[in-house]
């Protein structure tokens, strides 16, 4: 099973004119469980406030559900989570029909809130306003919270008032809010009617199921009947019962259950401590478990604080959706799960905890302070500052590894943790959450992960001690939990006043924060990184930051001479400089992914550039560059982040090119009839023309001797002589990875020198008009070659042609040449 993170919209609404239907509701994130757990993984992004994004914090206030006059809609931020894709829609539910007025369906049904055992209180705040118009719309604040738009209406004529109100309906109260603003003021109007004291309803009562009496017990029967006897007992012992809870009055009260008050009474005993009988200790014990005031867990928001009557002491009240096959939403008390609640008694609202709550003072960081075996991971809080995260007001969760943890890493990855460099801050923000996480909100036998400061999924599988094989672990059904199948929580829940921490074995690595050496072994670039560790230039790599890297794939590197050496004379790579200028050749600035690429020259660590080009690979959105090319290699895998940098794969090595097109050729006898081409149409120049790109379809010699006398042939007519050579150059970058196959009428084309227009597809091999590609890509300072296997003719248009003067003075014998 795995938990989402949802957004639950509650909407419920009463129709009063049948022509005006406006429904508005506010998101509540909740975790969410599917029912087939064991087999469906779910994200969790808990309840408000809990995206990774970080939000503000709503205050625990009254539900103000905002909507317009007639309509009203169930959009309460602070109400308990449902599971999402179960939406309310209470206009189609029991007082659907009845909300027609005299349009109503079958017999007309009170509500419940207007008959008996209704009591109501009423709230008012009015709020002055500035005359100008952004200031006099009703802002998010004075409206409801969640509430993210106002409605501002100008008449034409004269003024009126617009006025806003939504209602919510729970079990037992039933809340209306009207804001409007009147003569430059706002003024807000909450409406709550409840069932009286000692009155309620089901929590499945229908629509006009009234407040019914309840039958209300003393604390003491109360506590028995819900499995705390003994929290009552031990309180009369020692002459706290009528000081603490008895002849009190309005409270809520945090009982923990018989077994757990039992254990914590031998593990006091067990630590050579008394168990807290007496005196001022125990005093303290009860108050840190009682709040002033009922507070029932519908009407709590979840991170909501509450203030017990131990001075300093809060509580932290957490909310986790469970899956329908477990039960309603899970809740918990610093970090306790709440097993029994909201059961009113004489004195207040009593709810079982499956633990006591031990004293919290101090904030997260604090706690990582005071503790010797947490003493690495607090020097590198310090050093990167993400201390200060710990040491605010907003809910937040760490899982901190122990000093022995660190002794796992790699040692290039130690040294950077510790000195807090570079990756330190990634690795250490992969391991907190912007919300209070307890252990609780995993259940055994189900996947549950939530997004941490890196917006990266931390993975929860909580599983049963007894699949180790302890016995004694099984008996006491002890359980532990796992993140990213990694990490193991050896201690959790340890509660601070800002939120919660968990201790764990084992650092969670995240590729975000591997060194680009250890990325590189991650993503199986293994040669290219034994290449780097030949040249002793991990270390210096793995310190820069800001770059890209272009490794090629292991494949790409079989069979050249690096290899070779790699695997015979590896003594002869040990600060080769021809191996760290190949190297360095695949190293740019800065860091840029591949959706920031664009067509350019980028240089390279060493000293020379590498060119990009990009293509689209769609028959239709030609105008979409979804490939990449580096010096034509195809970037064929991309994007891995590692700390500061990012690396891609292409599939070719990468080396400098140190001729231009012209040079090429003439360095390359197979072209040496082009060659005499270009020099007789005199075209040099523009083939060691530095300024510009161009591609470069070259015939090799093999071509011109299929046709007798080529020399008389082609040079007779110096014009046709130009427009021929010109028909095989283009002045763009046209790599082999950038031609796609294409059909009519997805036909694609590039304009030559002399402006033909020629098709270029791709079929056993890639194509230019007629001519095949034969060798792809030899890179130039100022283009590109491809070797061709045909002299290019571009193909006929649909119109009549113009009488071609070339094709006449080159006779019969280049008529199969062409076509």
């Amino acid at each position: 099973m795995m938990l989402h993170s949802k957004r639950n919209m509650q909407q419920c609404g009463k129709l009063t004119l049948l022509t005006f239907l406006v429904m508005f509701g506010c998101i509540n994130a909740v975790p969410f469980y599917e029912n087939n757990f064991e087999t469906v993984d779910t994200d969790f992004v808990p309840l408000e406030n809990q995206h990774f994004q970080a939000r503000t914090q709503a205050p625990p206030t009254k539900e103000k559900p905002f909507d317009i006059d007639v309509i009203s809609g169930e959009i309460n931020e602070n109400h308990s989570p449902n599971v999402f894709g179960q939406q309310s829609f209470p206009f189609f539910g029991p007082d659907f029909f009845n909300s027609f007025g005299g349009f109503g369906f079958g017999p007309q049904q009170e509500p419940w809130w207007k008959g008996p055992n209704v009591c109501t209180d009423k709230e008012e705040t009015v709020k002055d306003t500035e005359a100008d118009k952004e200031n006099s719309k009703p802002s998010q604040e004075e409206l409801v919270p969640g509430i993210s738009e106002s409605i501002d209406i100008k008449p034409i004529i004269g003024q009126f008032h617009f006025s806003l109100h939504s209602c919510v309906d729970k079990p037992n109260k039933y809340v209306c809010s009207r804001s409007f603003n009147q003569n430059g003021k706002m003024k807000t109007v909450v409406i709550t009617r409840q069932c009286c004291h000692g009155y309620g309803r089901p929590r499945d009562a229908g629509y006009s199921t009234p407040c019914d009496k309840i039958d209300i017990k003393n604390v003491a029967d109360t506590a028995a009947n819900m499995g705390a006897k003994e929290f009552i007992d031990i309180a009369k012992a020692n002459g706290l019962a009528d000081q603490l809870l008895t002849n009190r009055k309005n409270i809520t009260i945090f009982m923990p259950i018989d077994s757990a008050f039992t254990n914590y009474n031998e593990d006091q005993q067990n630590e050579n401590n008394l168990v807290e009988k007496s005196g001022e200790v125990l005093k303290k014990l009860y108050l840190r478990h009682i709040v002033d005031g009922e507070y029932d867990m519908d009407n709590v928001a979840n991170e909501q604080i509450l203030k017990t009557q131990m001075e300093g002491q809060t509580i932290r009240i957490n909310m986790y959706q469970l899956p329908l096959s477990l039960g309603p939403v899970h809740y918990t008390a610093n970090c306790i799960p709440i097993e029994k609640h909201d059961k009113l008694s004489e004195q207040g609202l009593v709810h079982t905890i499956s633990g006591v709550m031990k004293p919290v003072t101090a904030n997260v960081m604090d706690i990582i302070r005071s503790r010797a075996d947490l003493s690495i991971m607090r020097t590198v809080l310090e050093k990167t500052k993400i201390s200060e995260i710990l040491e605010s007001d907003k809910p937040v969760t760490i899982f901190v590894p122990t000093d022995d943890a660190f002794d796992k890493l790699e040692p290039h990855l130690r040294r950077t943790l510790k000195e807090g460099k570079k990756c330190a801050a990634n690795i250490l923000k992969n391991h907190i959450l912007d919300l209070t996480f307890c252990s609780a909100a995993s259940i055994a036998g189900a996947k549950t992960s939530a997004f941490n400061l890196l917006g990266e999924p931390l993975r929860f599988n909580k599983s049963k001690s007894a699949q180790e094989k302890s016995e004694v672990a099984d008996l006491v059904n002890e359980s532990y939990i796992t993140i990213n199948n990694a990490a193991k929580i050896i201690e959790p829940d340890v509660m601070g006043t800002n939120g919660v921490l968990h201790i764990v074995d084992t650092i969670l690595s995240t590729e975000s924060a591997l060194p680009l050496s250890t990325l590189m072994q991650t993503k199986n670039v293994t040669l290219f990184k034994r290449l780097v560790e030949a040249a002793e230039l991990d270390n210096k790599i793995d310190d820069m930051d800001n770059i890209t890297l272009f490794a090629p794939t292991d494949k790409a590197l079989q069979g050249t001479k690096w290899v070779e050496m790699l695997t015979e004379t590896p003594e002869k790579l040990r600060n080769n400089p021809e191996l760290v200028d190949f190297i360095n050749y695949h190293i740019v600035h800065p860091m840029t992914k591949t959706c920031d690429l664009t067509e350019q020259l980028m240089p390279t660590a060493a000293g020379s550039s590498i060119r990009i080009n990009l293509y689209s690979t769609h028959a239709l959105f030609t105008n979409v560059m979804n490939r990449a090319t580096v010096n034509c290699a195809r970037v064929v895998h991309f994007d891995d982040e590692s700390c500061g940098s990012v690396l891609h794969q292409v599939d070719k090595p990468l080396t400098p090119p140190n001729m231009n097109l012209l040079e090429y050729l003439e360095k390359n006898p197979r072209y040496s009839k082009f060659l005499e081409l270009v020099r007789s149409s005199n075209l040099t120049s523009l083939l060691t023309n530095k300024e510009e790109t161009y591609t470069l379809f070259l015939p090799n010699n093999d071509v011109f001797e299929e046709v007798e006398d080529w020399e008389k042939t082609l040079i007779k007519d110096k014009s046709q002589l130009e427009s021929l050579v010109k028909t095989h150059i283009v002045n763009d970058a046209v790599c082999c990875a950038g031609i796609m196959p294409t059909n009519w009428p997805f036909v694609r084309s590039i304009e030559a020198l002399n402006g033909a227009h020629l098709r270029i597809t791709r079929e056993r091999r890639p194509k230019v008009e007629n001519a095949g590609i034969t060798k792809c890509d030899a890179v130039a300072v100022n283009g590109i070659v491809h070797e061709i296997n045909d002299i290019i003719v571009p193909a006929r248009r649909s119109q009549r042609p113009q009488q071609n003067v070339f094709q006449q003075n080159i006779g019969s014998d280049f008529g199969d040449l062409f076509f």
